[in-house]
């Protein structure tokens, strides 16, 4: 027990509050003005001359018996502020956070605490998911009430403010990395009557996995910081051209997106500049920055065949020298990748969407070479152009050109070869569209991979000033 004393009390006012702490429970002087008296749950209730509990007896009923428990309602009742009184001007309220009456009085008195039958809402947990080194979803699950709810309200600084919402999940964004945060819930329904609060407490990660970065942080809604969610369900314009396969990718003229592979010097030098294709799944896809120079894409003047496991190119100068060049700290952060490679027909009247289709989606071919190392897809440079483009033949492509940060400005090859030749590949101009060319002829080769998910970042905003810095063990 514990009764806290403001310095202008008269002593007398103390032996009532004394009084009244030994029928109620717990004291608090929490106002200038009164001394509030707080009921918990956690003790006994006693019924006497100095608080009286009435409980209705049904729903409507207007009719109220003198309660036999001896321990405030947690559900099936409501408190009744126009009934509740106290005979010499006391006042009493109702703490919904905790689960207890107030009564605020200067002087003994004589209160009658009612309340009536209601069913309210009650939020029976609380489940997070999504955590991310900055952000966590909460996501209430209730059981309703008499009647629906209209509002949830969700904190995490322990109830001192809450964010409104019209659904049962909300993310808190912006967070501090490895850090705990103490949760609140509650819902409130159209009569304005409040459910329990649900509290609880979860921490954000420590680890700021780039994977997680780009879809929690960097994604803001499609458009914003150049990316977009290809879930098949965006409301801009040419959305209905999106791949589908819940992708995030990068789009427009030069967004955001370089990574510093490679290297771990304070200056990222320009060879080891990479950028972000997108996010498929939990893996980022990177693609270097500057090409390796130029190549075959069979490997060789006399091996003619577009058949990608025999290209030593791919065997030889990908997944040889290049990957061996990176050394063991880097190329183990890369994932083995079941790459296709049975290509597509060549047309010149596909448009992203329907190259995706074939080359990768529902139409696609069942041949598959698996390796760490491969080059970018025909999809993937048309996904990086503007949204506005993505109606426009490949074929046709160069207006986009300003408008893609994949395009830097050289004749490069993709994985991709053409299904209905033996020895020949598709491949990006410089002028910005589409082509098929002879296996056998040189052009330039940006290597492209998948960074494993346990891929972390310590700094930098993804400009080219500032590149993501990849976390070393």
């Amino acid at each position: 027990m514990k009764v806290i004393i403001l310095q202008n009390k008269k002593m007398w006012i103390n032996r009532i509050l004394l009084t009244l702490c030994l029928i109620v429970g717990i004291c608090n002087l929490v106002s200038k003005d009164y001394n509030v008296i707080e009921g918990t749950n956690e003790i006994d209730i006693k019924t006497n001359n100095a608080l009286t509990m009435m409980l209705e007896t049904d729903v409507d009923s207007n009719q109220y018996e003198v309660a036999t428990s001896n321990k405030w309602p947690t559900e099936g009742y409501i408190f009744n502020t126009e009934m509740s009184a106290c005979e010499r001007g006391g006042k009493l309220s109702w703490d919904s956070e905790n689960n207890r009456v107030l009564m605020a009085t200067s002087s003994a008195d004589k209160c009658y605490v009612y309340f009536d039958k209601y069913t309210t809402v009650r939020i029976t947990n609380v489940t997070t998911s999504n955590i991310t080194n900055s952000s966590i979803t909460l996501t209430a699950e209730v059981t309703t009430g008499e009647n629906p709810i209209t509002t949830y309200y969700f904190s995490n600084d322990d109830g001192l403010s809450y964010e409104e919402s019209t659904n049962n999940t909300y993310t808190f964004n912006n967070l501090e990395t490895g850090t705990e945060y103490n949760f609140r819930v509650y819902a409130v329904d159209i009569n304005g009557i409040s459910s329990n609060v649900y509290t609880l407490s979860e921490s954000t990660l420590s680890t700021v996995y780039l994977a997680d970065y780009i879809k929690n942080t960097v994604y803001t809604g499609d458009g914003n910081n150049g990316l977009y969610y290809h879930d098949g369900s965006g409301s801009y314009t040419n959305a209905a051209q999106e791949a589908g396969d819940n992708s995030y990718r990068y789009a427009g003229a030069n967004p955001n997106n370089y990574v510093c592979f490679g290297s771990d010097v304070a200056t990222c030098p320009n060879d080891n500049l990479y950028r972000i294709i997108g996010v498929f799944g939990e893996q980022v896809k990177l693609i270097k920055n500057t090409s390796l120079g130029s190549y075959y894409w069979s490997g060789s003047n006399s091996n003619r065949s577009n058949t990608w496991s025999n290209s030593t190119l791919n065997t030889g100068t990908l997944n040889g020298t290049y990957l061996n060049g990176l050394g063991t700290t880097w190329s183990d952060m890369i994932e083995t990748t079941t790459w296709k490679v049975g290509g597509m027909a060549w047309s010149e009247t596909n448009t992203v969407k329907q190259y995706y289709t074939t080359e990768l989606g529902s139409s696609s071919s069942s041949t598959t070479y698996n390796a760490k190392i491969g080059l970018m897809y025909v999809s993937d440079y048309g996904y990086a152009a503007s949204p506005n483009y993505w109606t426009t033949e490949l074929y046709n492509y160069e207006p986009s050109k300003s408008s893609n940060w994949l395009n830097v400005n050289i004749n490069e090859w993709t994985i991709s070869r053409s299904s209905g030749y033996t020895d020949y590949a598709f491949s990006v101009t410089k002028l910005g569209r589409v082509g098929n060319g002879g296996v056998y002829n040189g052009s330039g080769v940006r290597p492209s991979f998948y960074l494993k998910s346990n891929v972390a970042i310590t700094s930098g905003d993804g400009s080219q000033n500032s590149p993501f810095r990849i976390e070393l063990g």
